[in-house]
Parts: structure tokens; C-alpha cells; sequence
């Protein structure tokens, strides 16, 4: 994530609700400086605040991130997907999402691994 990132958590937050940094920081039980470290691109949320804010905005995880139509579906075009569309994750797929990304590199080999043997048989 970067600077990029907290410009659109901030207009996003502007956008989809009248909170303000401080209710913000509250409903996510951290310091308001926290938070506008996360607008500012100073700091970044981790995992379980993410989910947080994306239920306190009631966005999912794409649009949080910033992943337009547009920018899905070059994700997609440029991938062999076999057309199945990235613009419309399952709750339950982003949070197997967020679980892959938590994991160290092992963890991460393993899960590839066993998802080409499903895949294959």
C-alpha cells in the first residue's frame, strides 16, 4: 500500500460516510494519529483493520484497495483465467485472500502446491 492508498481511504471515508478521522480511529480502537498515518500513507492497517474499515464504509475489499473495473479487468485480461471474473469476490474468497497474504513464503509454497494437485485431479 502506499500514499496512493491513503488518499483513497480518505475519499472514501468522505465519500461513504460523515465520520471524521476521530471516529474513525475510535471505531477501529486506535489513536487518531493512527489513522491519519493510514490516510497520509505513513502507516499502513493491517488485516484485521482493513475488514474493519471496509465493514465501518460497507465496501468490500476491492473497491477499499482501489481495484476499479477498469484495472480488474485488465487483471483479468492479462491473465489465462479462462474468464472467470476478479470483480466480484466472495466475502469468503477475500478472506482466503487475506489469509494467503498473512502467511510466510513456506506457508504460502504449501498452499500453491495443494491447490495444483485439487486443480489437477
Amino acid at each position: 500500500m502506499s500514499k496512493s492508498f491513503g488518499r483513497h481511504l480518505r475519499d472514501l471515508r468522505k465519500k461513504h460516510s460523515k465520520y471524521s478521522q476521530q471516529e474513525m480511529a475510535d471505531m477501529l480502537n486506535i489513536s487518531r494519529s493512527t489513522y491519519t498515518y493510514y490516510e497520509t500513507g505513513k502507516s499502513e492497517p493491517g488485516q484485521e483493520k482493513l475488514k474493519k474499515i471496509c465493514r465501518i464504509l460497507d465496501v468490500d475489499f476491492n473497491t477499499l484497495l482501489g481495484y476499479t473495473d477498469e484495472k480488474m479487468a485488465a487483471l483479468v485480461a492479462s491473465g489465462d483465467n479462462k474468464g472467470d471474473s476478479l470483480n466480484s469476490l466472495t466475502p469468503t474468497e477475500e478472506q482466503i485472500i487475506l489469509a494467503y497474504r498473512s502467511m510466510n513464503s513456506e506457508e504460502k509454497e504449501f498452499i500453491g502446491k495443494q491447490i495444483t494437485k485439487i486443480v489437477k485431479s
